[in-house]
């Protein structure tokens, strides 16, 4: 029979235990049926950025005039943060003014029609034109007739000469060929004796002689006609000159018609035009280029009024990348001065392709900045439309958007984020490990008068720790989530007790029975 039996009860549930010496004893970790709360989550990561950030860069190109602010200051919004030398933009602007005022002039004067004055003027500047086109051509065929004379004086001479020269040589041509003809005989009889023998005195002396007096002779006989050469090649080089510098006079003075009778065309259509109404093509035309010229101006005073970095926003100066004296660029990948509002953060992290039709624009949100051991609220507030693929990996960025604000955090700190895909509240659960999932379906095991039985359930939502019962259990039942088995020692025939049960998850206490009777 029993050697002993003790029953302990404990305030928060107790462990009972009926123990038989040297037998086998089976406890009931247990835990009570409680209304709770279920949240799913899925987890991702990234860095807390400012919702509210500016970066600012000049509109246009210059050179840094005032620096007027520096990292860590505290600015409200329109406060000015530095400036360009807007010396070259200011005499831009007042050029491109000037051209619109010019426009609109014309215009005006095209819609009223010419005055008597321009009227005036315009003829007086035909009448002009044309006296200078008539003393240009006058001009030109005097310049003409002094340069024909002067060609024909150097001609005289050239005629002489030549006359000259073809005189002489009637005269001198027959001794010369006779002379060519002997000299050619004695040379060839110069070289026939000194084949036979150099040594001969035909060879080294009487040939030889003959030969000299034969090209003294051909010297002697051509020396009028090369004289009257060179004579001639002196005069055609004046005529030539004199040929040279008519014909260069000559086109001078043509350039110069031509150019007066461009003068005379131009007046006569300027007078024409203003004889003849602006035509609406032409008003449209004067319309078109005063909206041209105000775009010019409009973009050169949005140069200017961008020489001037003010801030849009409330907020800290995160970035200084600009010195005073220093040449800058428009635009730029590198802002000039960055400044964000403190408070209002969003995190953007991804998700896997698997999870990304779980989240939602509007879902909640759990951030948790680095060393913070509480979470801030927020919410989904977008998420990437296209997968961004790495390693043949797929991932969604998503951004959260805290609701919680703090200045205490400080941009580009990291932090974890929950995202809350879906929450139940006031439902009966039970830990998860208390519920076996079979082919059959689920049960969980409850005590009933400190005896387990298998109950079916239908299961909802579950988080890691906790799984909603939609029907099979009601509140405060008692449920078995581990089972132990152990052996009971005695000593002289004494029973032995258990002390408190551990408490499983949630509450509720701990069953012992007895493994026999």
């Amino acid at each position: 029979m029993l050697a002993a039996l003790v029953l302990v009860t404990a305030i928060l549930g107790g462990t009972i235990v009926y123990a038989q010496a040297s037998k086998v004893t089976t406890t009931y970790r247990t835990a009570l049926v409680t209304y709770g709360t279920i949240t799913q989550s899925i987890g991702m990561a990234g860095n807390l950025t400012p919702v509210n950030e500016a970066d600012l860069n000049f509109a246009s190109a210059g050179t840094v005039q005032n620096l007027y602010v520096q990292v860590g200051q505290t600015v409200a919004a329109g406060t000015p943060l530095a400036t360009l030398d807007t010396t070259l933009l200011s005499a831009q602007l007042l050029q491109a003014q000037a051209t619109v005022s010019s426009a609109q002039a014309k215009l005006t004067q095209d819609q009223a029609g010419p005055t008597t004055q321009s009227l005036t003027s315009a003829q007086n500047s035909v009448n002009s034109a044309q006296v200078s086109m008539n003393n240009a051509q006058t001009s030109l065929a005097d310049t003409q007739a002094i340069n024909a004379q002067s060609v024909a004086a150097a001609q005289v001479p050239v005629t002489a000469a030549q006359n000259k020269l073809s005189a002489d040589q009637a005269i001198a041509q027959p001794a010369i060929d006779a002379d060519n003809t002997q000299l050619a005989a004695d040379q060839a009889t110069l070289a026939a004796d000194c084949k036979l023998d150099v040594t001969s005195t035909l060879c080294t002396s009487t040939d030889p002689a003959l030969v000299a007096n034969d090209k003294t002779k051909l010297a002697s006989d051509s020396q009028t006609v090369v004289a009257d050469q060179a004579a001639l090649a002196i005069v055609q080089s004046s005529l030539a000159a004199a040929t040279a510098k008519a014909q260069q006079s000559n086109d001078q003075a043509a350039a110069q018609l031509a150019s007066m009778q461009q003068q005379y065309s131009a007046a006569r259509s300027s007078l024409s035009a203003l004889q003849t109404s602006a035509s609406p093509q032409t008003i449209q035309m004067d319309d078109a280029q005063i909206q041209i010229d105000d775009v010019n101006v409009n973009s050169v005073q949005h140069q200017l009024d961008g020489a001037t970095l003010t801030s849009p926003i409330p907020g800290i100066v995160s970035q200084v990348n600009i010195k005073a004296s220093q040449s800058v660029t428009s635009g730029g990948t590198t802002s000039a001065i960055v400044i964000f509002s403190p408070g209002s953060y969003d995190v953007t992290g991804t998700v896997s392709d698997s999870q990304v039709n779980l989240v939602a624009a509007g879902q909640g949100a759990q951030v948790t900045p680095a060393g913070s051991t509480q979470a801030l609220l927020g919410k989904i507030t977008s998420i990437a439309p296209a997968a961004t693929v790495s390693s043949g990996v797929a991932t969604f960025a998503v951004t959260a958007q805290l609701t919680d604000t703090s200045n205490a955090i400080r941009p580009g700190v990291s932090a974890s984020v929950n995202i809350v895909i879906n929450q139940v509240v006031h439902v009966l659960t039970v830990p998860t490990s208390a519920v076996h999932t079979t082919a059959g379906g689920n049960t969980v095991t409850v005590l009933v008068n400190g005896l387990p039985k298998s109950v079916p359930v239908t299961i909802g939502a579950s988080d890691p720790t906790r799984i909603e019962i939609t029907s099979g259990l009601q509140i405060n039942e008692v449920v078995v989530i581990a089972i132990i088995t152990s052996t009971v020692p005695s000593g002289n025939g004494a029973s032995v007790l258990g002390g408190g049960g551990t408490r499983g998850t949630g509450g509720g206490g701990g069953f012992r029975a007895p493994a026999g009777g």
